[in-house]
């Protein structure tokens, strides 16, 4: 394994962690409305989670003789509960697709591979949680008339 490679490649999954701790935080602080109770606590959730995963692969970095980074990238941001949805789970994706390019980087690495593939499995729940939620936030949404659904969005 190109230990050099893998401590790049986990840096780049610690920005993106980094990113997700502070993108979930603000959703949770920004949701409102109808929604708020049940996505505010999601959303805080998935921030911790964020937090969880950047312990581990911060702590790996540094195991492997690197150091990790501070940067994050771009929060995105709405006050609107179906986009922070639609936001989350490309987010989620996003990691899903960070994991699974550094289990090839680390495919030497078995620990490491477990490591990786516990946190990918992680992620990809999230993706399927997000998608039936965008389903059911859709149905909801159908069911209410078009000045229901804007009042209730927030």
């Amino acid at each position: 394994m190109d230990k050099q490679k893998a401590i790049d490649k986990l840096n780049e999954i610690l920005k993106h962690e980094w990113t997700g701790l502070a993108q979930y935080a603000q959703q949770a602080f920004l949701v409102r409305g109808l929604w708020r109770e049940p996505y505010a606590k999601m959303f805080f959730e998935s921030a911790e989670e964020c937090f969880r995963h950047a312990k581990l692969i911060g702590e790996k970095i540094v195991a492997l003789g690197g150091v990790p980074t501070l940067e994050r990238g771009t929060v995105q941001q709405s006050t609107d509960v179906r986009q922070m949805l639609q936001h989350a789970l490309a987010f989620e994706q996003a990691a899903v697709e960070h994991y699974r390019q550094a289990l090839e980087i680390c495919a030497e690495d078995r620990p490491l591979v477990v490591l990786l593939e516990d946190l990918i499995l992680e992620e990809q729940q999230g993706v399927d949680e997000l998608q039936k939620l965008l389903q059911e936030h859709a149905a909801a949404e159908a069911s209410l008339g078009p000045q229901q659904a804007q009042e209730r969005a927030g």
